[in-house]
């Protein structure tokens, strides 16, 4: 009996604000990770060849840069709240009729539309995660960074057993697009009213500069990386590293493991040896870890060195992204936004750059071009809070 009221006093004790922004990070990589379980049935289904297919694919980035960059202003005259609530309560309504298309233009259409609805998502949500760690005495914002890793794995993972299971395709991904509707539905309301509102702003985007416009820049390398480990880290894999083919997915599974660990661990980190120490030796780490992936051959250790090239970006953008609270050019739900718009921005072009400098020399001096961006972001660490 002491014990379940020793729980229900430490539940209790949650501020309701927090359990949203988890709730909201948590549902934000679950869908995603419905989504990415869905598409290769999109593929079978609409006949598509495999540069059809990453066409079609880009509809969701492109939409989310699209409408990014005026989610801030949205956000600092209504609040987070205002747009966090309805995006996360139509995005699975979108996914769903993704199901229903069988022509290829209006798949891409839902697919734009879709990125559009998400970007909102991404932008609201970090303001808003933000404005709750600015307010918190503890540390926050790795952790909610975290749990969007953690729905990751746990909706691929539900996916995966339905449909192992038997469980028809519109069914599975129904029912679980229901789960996080209603989950959002007892959540959502615990939202903080005034997250992200900015007092007499007009603008509905503002051009980063200056410190803004750093974080931005920060943000657009490490996203390019987080792409290029996505995208290529397999192929480097098989064709760099002679690994076996069945083993090519063991880069990134390794890589995002261990941002799942580090970012649960990353609050304390944080408070305990400052934003810019984790910044400059996080980097440093990954950019020896990349190196490492280019010079040496043994295929597990290089899997290995994903893991531990992880370990060192994990806290990063977190750092990166509530860093926009410590600045006073530009309100923080528009400073956000340019950020997040940026990182995006890295994230779609990364692939892209990767392939072009593979294409002239070779894949090894593409990863050898990552690793000396990352030690240009830890000489830049000096920007970030000592503490």
């Amino acid at each position: 009996m002491t014990q379940s009221k020793t729980i229900g006093q430490f539940l209790s004790s949650i501020p309701p604000e927090n359990t949203a922004t988890r709730a909201a990070f948590f549902l934000a990589g679950f869908i995603m990770a419905v989504w990415a379980s869905m598409v290769p049935f999109v593929k079978l289904n609409l006949s598509l060849d495999e540069a059809h297919l990453g066409a079609l694919l880009l509809c969701v980035g492109l939409g989310a840069l699209v409408v990014m960059p005026f989610c801030g202003g949205i956000v600092a005259k209504k609040g987070a709240k205002y747009l966090l609530r309805q995006a996360l309560f139509a995005i699975p309504l979108i996914l769903f009729a993704i199901n229903f298309s069988n022509h290829v233009v209006l798949t891409a259409c839902l697919l734009f539309l879709f990125g559009m609805v998400f970007g909102s998502v991404d932008v609201s949500m970090n303001v808003h995660a933000v404005e709750v760690d600015h307010r918190s005495e503890k540390r926050l914002i790795a952790g909610f960074h975290a749990l969007y890793s953690l729905g990751s794995v746990v909706g691929a993972l539900a996916m995966a057993g339905l449909l192992n299971i038997g469980v028809d395709l519109l069914v599975a991904v129904g029912a679980l697009l229901v789960f996080c509707l209603l989950v959002w539905l007892f959540t959502s309301p615990k939202l903080l009213a005034d997250a992200g509102k900015a007092q007499g702003t007009t603008k509905s985007f503002v051009i980063p500069k200056g410190f803004v416009l750093w974080l931005g820049l920060i943000c657009l390398l490490l996203f390019m990386i987080e792409g290029a480990v996505l995208d290529w880290g397999g192929v480097f894999l098989v064709e760099e590293k002679k690994t076996a083919i069945e083993n090519a997915g063991l880069a990134f599974a390794a890589f995002s493991t261990a941002m799942t660990i580090m970012r649960l661990l990353g609050d304390k980190l944080i408070a305990s040896v400052g934003p810019r120490a984790c910044v400059r030796y996080g980097c440093l780490l990954g950019a020896a870890m990349l190196a490492g992936c280019v010079f040496f051959a043994n295929p597990w250790l290089v899997i290995s060195l994903f893991f531990v090239l992880g370990i060192g970006l994990a806290n990063v953008v977190p750092i990166a992204f509530a860093s926009t609270a410590d600045q006073n050019e530009m309100p923080m739900s528009l400073a956000l936004a340019a950020v997040t718009t940026l990182g995006y921005a890295g994230q779609l072009t990364g692939p892209a750059l990767i392939g072009f400098v593979a294409k002239a020399s070779s894949l090894s001096f593409a990863f050898a071009m990552l690793a000396a961006f990352l030690v240009i972001v830890s000489f830049s660490s000096n920007i970030f809070r000592k503490k």
